[in-house]
């Protein structure tokens, strides 16, 4: 029986090694308008320095009605234990309209671990600094219903601070 299983076993094996040497790759790759390999995650470049665009972004967040609930200087927490990184920070934001239509209800909660939204910026070796965060579109169309919805309309949302916050920037 073992033998029988063998070849399939590692065809499979190595399809899975192929899909993950892919992935980040296609994770960055851009969007094609009408494709259906959207990617995972969404990344634009700041036209300013790490600070600044820091800065600008949580005034965006706070001036779109979303909430700060927590940031986390990765880079600063790494460096503790012998570390050194360029600067990473992950900001969690929560807006209550988008939140509350999920968690009051016991058949949505099981997307809890995605709540709340959170954008990294960060600085690459280079010094481009960049703003980055899941493709929430992408994600909403794996789901149904309301909690599509939620996803679709919060992510909306969200891409239209991140714009205001690249516009700002783009300004000064």
């Amino acid at each position: 029986m073992l033998k029988l299983l063998e070849k399939p076993l590692a065809a499979l094996c190595l399809a899975g090694a192929i899909a993950l040497t892919t992935l980040p790759a296609a994770a960055q790759a851009p969007a094609k308008p009408g494709s259906p390999q959207a990617p995972m995650f969404l990344e634009d470049t700041s036209p300013a320095n790490f600070p600044k665009t820091l800065e600008v972004f949580k005034e965006e967040v706070k001036a779109g009605g979303w909430t700060i609930l927590g940031e986390h200087n990765m880079a600063g927490i790494l460096s503790t234990k012998g570390y050194t990184l360029h600067p990473v920070v992950v900001i969690e934001v929560c807006s209550g309209k988008y939140s509350a239509r999920l968690l009051t209800k016991d058949e949505y909660r099981y997307v809890v671990s995605m709540i709340p939204c959170r954008v990294a910026i960060y600085q690459t070796s280079t010094g481009k600094v960049v703003i980055s965060r899941m493709n929430t579109e992408m994600f909403a169309g794996m789901m149904s219903g309301e909690v599509a919805e939620v996803m679709r309309l919060s992510g909306s949302e969200m891409e239209g601070v991140i714009k205001k916050t690249l516009a700002r920037l783009h300004q000064k």
